[in-house]
């Protein structure tokens, strides 16, 4: 279990924990797409479904649920909330 205010990425989170993105990927292009998609910096995420077989996953944010890869929530940094 992590302590609140440890900094971790989003892959890390454990099942509807939530925690507040710090910092998103160095990828300009891909922060884009991220921002779009309505993660952006200090925003609440919450880990909602865990596809099998390294799949993606899906969170809850801004009241609605949003799947993404592994590899790219392993980019992003995030807080206890």
């Amino acid at each position: 279990m992590w302590q609140k205010g440890k900094e971790m990425t989003l892959g890390d989170v454990a099942k509807n924990q939530v925690v507040k993105i710090s910092a998103l990927p160095l990828d300009e292009t891909l922060s884009a797409q991220l921002l779009e998609q309505g993660f952006a910096l200090r925003t609440e995420v919450a880990l909602a479904h865990k596809a099998p077989f390294n799949g993606p996953l899906a969170y809850r944010l801004h009241n609605t649920k949003i799947s993404i890869q592994r590899s790219v929530a392993e980019q992003i940094q995030v807080v206890g909330a």
